[in-house]
């Protein structure tokens, strides 16, 4: 069971009692990504993230990570387009050290003018190596033909001209806009007491106060144009293809792409495994759900050196699809649950659906609903909601650059 309090300030706090684990994850789940930038700041939720592993006042650069190492855990983070968190994951025992260490990182970061000079490089070296990936390149690429609306066609990154710009004034700016207690989520997961928990939270947690005006992104209206576009890279060696469609933002529903992903592209006995992996078509194929708040996605990715057929045997895949038969639907149903359930015994994956779903969803029933969701689910809800299947998609496609 979770158990979930509101702190006075706003904050919410999860925890997850897990006896069965020797371990303990600690996570800060942000409602503060990429889509919240403007035009003048591109990159400065990615930026802080860097900003906010540089330390406090009470923890110089690089203490945070002895004294987490130091205990045989890990602490790291992750910025997305519609969140950022930072998580600490060590010996259950530890717990009150991860809740110390990550709240001080997170609710009083040292954003000084000379720190944010000295990361300005560093991060200018990611995009680098970013530009020199080729299907970093080319889904950021496909991701800008997808979207008009909605921020998902900038890259999480930014851009040279932004990141180069940056100074504390608009570092500390973004943090104090969206780093407020409303858009924070604390999540313990492990072998903890859920009471000892909020006590320490509140403790830790209540005094941090702040109201923001956080920018309100577009959500994405506008319908998908389908086209085909190429792009040509001298780092690729096999061409890869992307197949997309738009879809309506993120929320319960997702059940059903949930399951579409499992039928494509789950184990050896999946669709696409079978029709293009098995018939030698393909070197991979994947299929892939983005429950984006602001507009999401279900793209199919295919590694192979046929592209024309392996687009014209998906199509054929996905024509099985729409019309599939209520006994594999049922068998597939039943798959996704034994996933679903083995994917919880870990616990920083537990924790880390929980944030989603608290911090990010602003649902916990994304989560704990899940398993249910799914029992109820009807074939005939599920072929409705797949309909977008029968409609053209974007198509990009990346080669190997021409010789001569």
């Amino acid at each position: 069971m979770v158990t979930v309090e509101s702190l006075k300030n706003g904050i919410k706090v999860a925890v997850r009692e897990r006896k069965d684990l020797n371990s303990v994850t600690v996570s800060f789940w942000i409602k503060a990504g990429a889509s919240y930038e403007s035009e003048e700041n591109r990159g400065v939720a990615h930026f802080l993230e860097h900003m906010i592993f540089n330390g406090s006042e009470r923890l110089p650069p690089g203490s945070a990570d002895r004294i987490i190492e130091s205990l045989g855990g890990e602490i790291n983070a992750a910025t997305s387009y519609d969140y950022t968190y930072y998580y600490v994951n060590l010996p259950f025992k530890h717990w009150e050290t991860a809740l110390s260490v990550l709240s001080e990182l997170v609710l009083n970061p040292s954003i000084s003018e000379e720190m944010v000079k000295k990361e300005i490089p560093i991060v200018l070296e990611e995009i680098s190596r970013s530009e020199d990936n080729p299907h970093e390149l080319f889904t950021e690429k496909f991701l800008s033909e997808m979207y008009e609306d909605a921020p998902y066609r900038y890259p999480i990154l930014g851009f040279r001209e932004t990141v180069s710009r940056f100074n504390s004034k608009i570092v500390r700016e973004f943090y104090e806009e969206l780093y407020t207690p409303e858009r924070i989520t604390l999540v313990v997961c492990g072998n903890v007491e859920a009471d000892r928990v909020f006590k320490k939270c509140k403790e830790v947690l209540e005094t941090f106060k702040r109201r923001g005006n956080p920018p309100i992104p577009p959500v994405e209206k506008s319908p998908l144009k389908p086209k085909t576009f190429k792009l040509e890279h001298p780092a690729v060696s096999v061409p890869y293809v992307l197949l997309g469609w738009k879809l309506k933002p993120a929320g319960r529903e997702d059940v059903n792409y949930d399951l579409l992903d499992s039928l494509l592209s789950s184990g050896r006995s999946s669709l696409l495994f079978r029709n293009l992996r098995e018939k030698g078509i393909a070197y991979s194929a994947s299929s892939n759900y983005q429950n984006l708040l602001l507009g999401a996605n279900f793209l199919i990715g295919i590694s192979t050196d046929n592209v024309e057929r392996a687009i014209s045997e998906t199509r054929e895949v996905l024509k099985e699809v729409l019309e599939l038969p209520q006994e594999q639907f049922n068998s597939e149903k039943r798959k996704l649950r034994k996933s679903e359930l083995f994917s919880r015994e870990d616990g920083q994956a537990e924790a880390d659906s929980i944030g989603f779903a608290l911090g990010i969803m602003e649902d916990l029933g994304y989560h704990t609903e899940f398993l249910k969701d799914l029992e109820r689910l009807e074939l005939s809800e599920f072929k409705e909601s797949i309909k977008f299947l029968d409609e053209e998609p974007l198509i990009g496609i990346l080669l190997p650059t021409t010789k001569g």
